[in-house]
């Protein structure tokens, strides 16, 4: 009578999945942020474009209505001469007849609406140059794919993380 032995006989067979390595974690982590951030990134810079366009239309209506130059400064937010130059860029349009109270609210509304959404984008900045710093401090990326994923260049992210400590992650 032979013996022949059996494959899994007395040997412990792990069936589970192995843990990822955690500076694989990190990495994964920190690329995806950079794309979720550049993407709110993209969408602040499409949702502020009309905005401006608008406020600019309304300034300039404004001004072909009458109103002064220095309360549209006040309430735009502007300066009084890019008020001007605002009102000398649309030369077609004719008198709106709506009150003065209500265009200077209407203007006031977008400039705090443009107001936040520059917040906002500083956040974002702040946030993204955190997860560049991060990423450069690990060293689990290499400038060039950071750069893919932040849409800035390597140089510039270099010189925007140089001596920057970043936040745990």
């Amino acid at each position: 009578m032979t013996a022949t032995p059996q494959a899994d006989v007395g040997y412990y067979r792990y069936r589970g999945t192995p843990k990822r390595d955690q500076a694989a974690r990190r990495t994964e982590k920190i690329r995806g942020l950079l794309r979720a951030n550049r993407h709110r990134l993209a969408f602040n810079a499409s949702s502020s474009r009309p905005l401006s366009v608008q406020l600019n239309q309304h300034v300039a209506q404004a001004l072909r209505d009458g109103v002064k130059v220095t309360r549209l400064a006040e309430a735009a937010g502007l300066s009084r001469s890019t008020v001007r130059t605002i009102g000398l860029t649309f030369d077609d349009l004719l008198p709106s007849g709506l009150p003065t109270g209500h265009q200077l609210t209407v203007i006031a509304r977008l400039n705090s609406e443009l107001a936040e959404l520059k917040k906002s984008r500083a956040a974002l900045e702040e946030r993204r140059l955190n997860l560049l710093a991060a990423a450069r401090r690990l060293g689990v990326m290499d400038d060039f794919e950071l750069a893919a994923l932040s849409g800035l260049q390597s140089e510039v992210i270099r010189k925007m993380t140089w001596g920057l400590q970043a936040q745990v992650l």
